[in-house]
Formats: structure tokens, C-alpha cells, sequence
């Protein structure tokens, strides 16, 4: 692929930068160039930030990063948001994972009817735009807001699954999604990952801050104690790559590491009472908690939509 890397020479300038996608694969102009997906598509090749193995394609139905992990079994009788997605295996900064790169994923798929009447439990009321300001006793009272929901077995939650596919065993970190779905979020203590990966659907998804390697989700979040970031380039499913988590019923609470989350119908609030923070997620928006405070363009990291710290 020596012709094509040498007419597209970004790669190699970003990765001189410093400034590498974080936890990408290909460019998406890689995957859509037709000597990787005429001549390379059961070759090895070579890119700056990663290994890739291309083994199989087939056609999906796509809402997400979740679903991104959808079978080629599963896709059957589906109507496909993307042309074709790729299962391949990769390192990726030293880790070796099974992910699925599409050549186009359709972010507007997101959207999934609702359904069942969930157990009407109220909760702080969300909020379109974060506060200037979060006072420590405000942080207090959600902390104690979320101690008071019902505490869950984590023996429940250490699974995921995608459509029609099956159980994954996500040994020690947990993995649950929201009654109606608009919310999904997962933990990756096995990759080293510290806090949590959600998946929101949002009124107003996060812009773009610009082009990008992958596509771009709106409504993907990471939330890690002393930092938080809205909106995301991806190349792969990311720690979705085995799909979404048991369902969590509302008003429950659950306890993992130092971090509290609690459900409600208004949306899902986490906190970390030892860094002093916390996030709320619903379709109404992101809200940090405590000491988060929004970083300036220069301090974001590019491949994120906003990004907050304390």
C-alpha cells in the first residue's frame, strides 16, 4: 500500500505531532480507498498506529459503537446503514483486541424506538447547558442522592452481548444500559481503563470540532474521576466491541471501584466522592459535577468535542 500511504503523507504527520487519534484504527479515507478494499482485503498491512488483519466483511445495521459488533448472522435481514464493516484484529498501543472498522457508520441510526413504561423514579432535573459553577454542597447532596437508590449485585452486570449474538464474559469490569436504551455505558479495568465509556443519545449530539480519522459520535462519553470528554472520532466500537450490558432497572444504584451511578428516568448520574466529581447523562445533555471545568481548544484533545478536568 506504499502508493497510496505515499500520496496521503497525514499519517505520518500526525503521528510527529504527538497528536495520533486516541484509540483509532485506519482513516476512514484508508478504508474507502480502492486498493484496500479491492486488493487488501485478506492482506496484512501496515499503518503508523496500528497493525491491522483483515479477515471477513459483510453488511450491518448500525445504531453505534455498540452495534457496531454486530454478527455477520445477526446482520441478516437488516437493513444496512453501512456498506460493509471489516472484522479484524489489531494492536492498538500495545493491546491486542478484536474490533470492526466500517467504512461508513450513519450516526442519525442511533435513534431506537422506545419501549415499556419505566417505574416513574425522579432525579435531579437535567440540564441543556453545565452550570458555571457546581458548589461542594451541591455535590454533596447528588452524592447522597445516589447512595440512597437501590444498590445492585455486580454479578449481574459483568456480561455483554450484541443483538442476536452472544454472551461475552467481561470478566471483571461490568457493563449495563438504561430500560429505554438511550443510555449505555461499560468499564475497561482490563485494558487499564479507569471510570466509565457511555454511549448517550442526545437531543443535540456534540459537534464535530472539526475533520477527523473515523466517525464521529456525538454522544459518546468517558468519564474517569478527574476528567470528562463529550463527543468522539472513532475508528472501532472501542470498549463496546462485545455490545451493551444487562438492562438496569431505574432507581438502581451501582457501585463500582470509587464510582456511584444511579438511574432515574431523568438520566444517569455518576460521582466519584474521592476526586470531588461527577457527571449527568440524559438525552437532555452532559453535565459535569464538582471540580470539572471545561478546558480551552488548546488543552482539548482533538479527536473529543469538549473536554473538562479538575
Amino acid at each position: 500500500m506504499a502508493d497510496y500511504h505515499d500520496q496521503h503523507p497525514g499519517n505520518d504527520s500526525l503521528q510527529q505531532s504527538g497528536k495520533c487519534p486516541h484509540r483509532h484504527i485506519l482513516p476512514l479515507e484508508t478504508l474507502k480507498h480502492p486498493d484496500f478494499t479491492d486488493r487488501f482485503t485478506h492482506r496484512e498491512i501496515q499503518h503508523p498506529n496500528s497493525y491491522l488483519h483483515v479477515s471477513s466483511r459483510w453488511p450491518i445495521s448500525s445504531r453505534g459503537p455498540a452495534s457496531a459488533a454486530r454478527s455477520p448472522e445477526a446482520a441478516q435481514g437488516h437493513r444496512a446503514d453501512s456498506e460493509f464493516v471489516w472484522r479484524a484484529t489489531t494492536t492498538v498501543l500495545g493491546m491486542r483486541l478484536a474490533v470492526l472498522v466500517g467504512v461508513v457508520l450513519v450516526v442519525s441510526a442511533c435513534s431506537q424506538n422506545l419501549s415499556g413504561n419505566p417505574r416513574p423514579v425522579e432525579g435531579p432535573a437535567p440540564a441543556t447547558s453545565p452550570p458555571a459553577q457546581t458548589s461542594a454542597n451541591s455535590l454533596r447532596d447528588r452524592i447522597a442522592w445516589v447512595r440512597q437508590g437501590s444498590p445492585v449485585d455486580l454479578a449481574a452486570y459483568h456480561s455483554a452481548t450484541v443483538e442476536g449474538g452472544p454472551v461475552t464474559d467481561l470478566r471483571g469490569d461490568i457493563a449495563f444500559v438504561s430500560p429505554t436504551h438511550k443510555i449505555s455505558c461499560i468499564t475497561g479495568v482490563e485494558f487499564d481503563f479507569d471510570g466509565f465509556d457511555c454511549m448517550i443519545e442526545l437531543k443535540d449530539p456534540a459537534p464535530a470540532p472539526g475533520e477527523g480519522y473515523g466517525q464521529w459520535f456525538g454522544g459518546y462519553v468517558t468519564y474517569s474521576g478527574q476528567r470528562l470528554t463529550v463527543g468522539q472520532f472513532r475508528g472501532d466500537p472501542g470498549l463496546f466491541i462485545h455490545g451493551e450490558g444487562p438492562t438496569l432497572p431505574y432507581d438502581s444504584t451501582v457501585t463500582f471501584g470509587e464510582y456511584l451511578c444511579r438511574l432515574a428516568t431523568t438520566g444517569l448520574t455518576c460521582v466519584n466522592p474521592a476526586t470531588g466529581s461527577g457527571v449527568q447523562l440524559s438525552s437532555e445533555g452532559v453535565v459535569p459535577l464538582g471540580c470539572l471545568r471545561e478546558l480551552p481548544d488548546a488543552e482539548r484533545e482533538s479527536v473529543v468535542g469538549r473536554a473538562y478536568a479538575c
